[in-house]
């Protein structure tokens, strides 16, 4: 992938016209607006209409099941559709919550059993007290002076009742009394009952109302439309009788913008990005890499004039998922889902892009299974024919720290270098980049190769300390003192320099935790079914089933948090792609329909 280069598009026009230009440029859907106030548009604040449309269409789009859409726009009233929607939303979340706490008020009442408080006349004005007072502190019963009855008993707890005129001191027992309310079990059911029976009813409207949804969204892209119409007409500039208007466009798009401007009827002028200036970022996808640029911009996109990161993060974000997750048993179970939601994420650019990055990420967790030998944590037989790919061997640990810290000393090269391509060349920085590099190999040199290879080491140590003075120094006239101490502070980052290369012990540490955690369950597994033939095969199937779909939840989500980390903190450190701001072309808003 590239940042694609912009031009800095000056249009100038009749004031009569304007409102028929913005309408053919929003039509043409290729050019972004320069805000007056420095505001992207996609950040601009949603009114109150707005919101709550946007509301209502979430709620819809969410429901599990949905009616065939309505087509016909004309006599469609929004505003009663959503005031309907988002006052049964409300209605649905109040029920829910009720069922929620009568499911809590039952489950503390079931052990209790079924009855009714007496009336107070009927007991004098005694009353009843519960306690759940558990099964070893039993004892303190001896001290109680007023009538009570263990009325029930789990393994844990006595269920205690007391009989008392007043309420109880609350040193006489060690635990609080139980408030249980004044309905009873059975009232508590039927509460619960007719709860669901109203969720039922709700959910049916829900379902009634999804009908609108299509016509909902196209609405809202309409008002989204007008509402960045009025932004865009909002940053023209008046010159009696003309009117002017700034933005950006791709260089590509200069012989179709002129052709549009000769038809429309508008004066132009391109030029280049001025320095000071601060263009929008466009991400051109590569072929087969488009879901890049998810990642880049999952964290923040790169500056326009620097570099674009996406095919290194992607790459790097597969590599570091497979390491951690280390099973090709695993990457298999992640295929499941992908093969049978493969249409359901066909059908936008985005889903289709996040399709990719699944495809990869499960692919490249496959790839590294089966090089590691771990099937489920089973490794295959030597005499196999699943175990002639087998290279790596997790549990060899000066092994796979070696490999680790290699694989950082790759993955920061890659940045410095990236780094190095995208600014204009000079041998300064070249030479600073290059010394950063040779700091770390003369690292692994002296971790690994023994004493004969320490004078050649230190030497090496301090020609790259040399060069990466010699790449920070930034002289600015007679104050040469000040370009001096800021080539000895950029010289002290190599205690963070070596730190980002041993943080990525962690790809060896989490596929070392996720292999063990997979042996561990098998073993437990084994060993129940041999303690217990009959019983044993259902626990040893448990044991697995559970087991292991714990250690897959756990190394799927290391695997994205770190994988990401190492890219966001350790890689962006040292690559400093910049932070920029999305490219949106001020264009009418489309719905893709199923």
């Amino acid at each position: 992938m590239s940042i694609v280069a912009l031009k800095h598009i000056h249009l100038v026009g009749r004031q009569a016209d304007r409102d028929a230009i913005l309408t053919v440029l929003q039509r043409y859907g290729r050019l972004h607006i320069a805000s007056n106030s420095g505001a992207n548009p996609d950040q601009l604040p949603l009114s109150p209409r707005s919101r709550r449309v946007q509301e209502a269409i979430r709620f819809l789009a969410h429901s599990p099941v949905s009616r065939r859409p309505l087509k016909k726009f004309q006599g469609f009233h929004p505003d009663h559709i959503v005031d309907d929607v988002l006052a049964l939303k409300e209605q649905l979340r109040n029920t829910e919550d009720q069922r929620d706490e009568l499911q809590k008020r039952i489950q503390l009442m079931r052990p209790w059993g079924n009855f009714c408080f007496p009336a107070d006349t009927m007991v004098e004005h005694f009353r009843l007290w519960f306690y759940r007072l558990p099964v070893n502190r039993y004892a303190a019963l001896q001290q109680v002076d007023v009538p009570w009855q263990i009325v029930g008993r789990s393994s844990r707890f006595y269920y205690l009742v007391l009989i008392s005129a007043n309420e109880p001191a609350a040193h006489l027992l060690p635990v609080p009394r139980e408030h249980l309310g004044s309905r009873s079990l059975g009232q508590l059911q039927d509460d619960l009952d007719a709860t669901e029976t109203r969720l039922e009813e709700l959910y049916l409207q829900r379902q009634d109302l999804t009908r609108y949804l299509n016509l909902l969204q196209q609405f809202r892209a309409r008002a989204d439309s007008r509402s960045l119409w009025r932004y865009v007409r909002a940053q023209t500039e008046d010159h009696e009788p003309l009117f002017s208007l700034q933005g950006w466009l791709p260089a590509t798009e200069l012989a179709s913008f002129d052709e549009l401007a000769r038809n429309t009827g508008f004066a132009w002028q391109a030029r280049d990005p001025r320095p000071s200036e601060k263009p929008p970022t466009l991400l051109k996808p590569a072929p087969g890499f488009a879901a890049g640029g998810l990642l880049a911009r999952f964290y923040q996109l790169p500056a326009y004039g620097s570099w674009d990161p996406s095919v290194q993060l992607f790459l790097s974000f597969v590599l570091f998922f497979a390491m951690i997750l280390a099973d090709a048993g695993y990457a298999l179970l992640l295929m499941l889902p992908l093969l049978f939601g493969w249409k359901r994420l066909g059908r936008s650019e985005t889903t289709r892009d996040l399709r990719q990055l699944l495809v990869w990420l499960s692919g490249g967790a496959l790839v590294w299974g089966v090089l590691v030998g771990s099937y489920f944590g089973v490794a295959p037989p030597p005499d196999s024919w699943l175990a002639w790919p087998v290279v790596v061997d997790v549990g060899h640990y000066s092994q796979m720290m070696l490999l680790s810290v290699l694989v950082g000393i790759g993955h920061l090269t890659l940045a410095h270098l990236s780094l190095l391509r995208s600014q204009r060349f000079s041998w300064q920085l070249l030479v600073g980049r290059l010394g950063w590099i040779l700091m770390m190999l003369m690292g692994v040199g002296f971790w690994q190769l023994d004493n004969h290879w320490q004078p050649l080491l230190f030497d090496g140590l301090g020609l790259s300390a040399l060069m990466v003075l010699v790449g920070n120094w930034r002289s600015q006239g007679a104050s040469w003192w000040r370009g001096g101490i800021k080539a000895v502070s950029a010289l002290l980052d190599v205690s963070k320099l070596f730190g980002d290369v041993l943080s990525y012990m962690r790809l060896f540490a989490l596929g070392l935790a996720s292999a063990s955690l997979a042996l561990t369950f098998n073993q437990l597994a084994i060993s129940r079914l041999h303690a217990d033939s009959g019983i044993g095969v259902l626990e040893a199937g448990l044991i697995l089933l559970l087991g292991h779909a714990i250690n897959l939840g756990l190394g799927i989500m290391s695997g994205v948090v770190h994988g990401l980390r190492l890219n966001f903190i350790e890689f962006y450190n040292w690559g400093e792609p910049g932070e920029g701001y999305a490219f949106s072309p001020f264009r009418l808003e489309e719905i893709e329909h199923e």
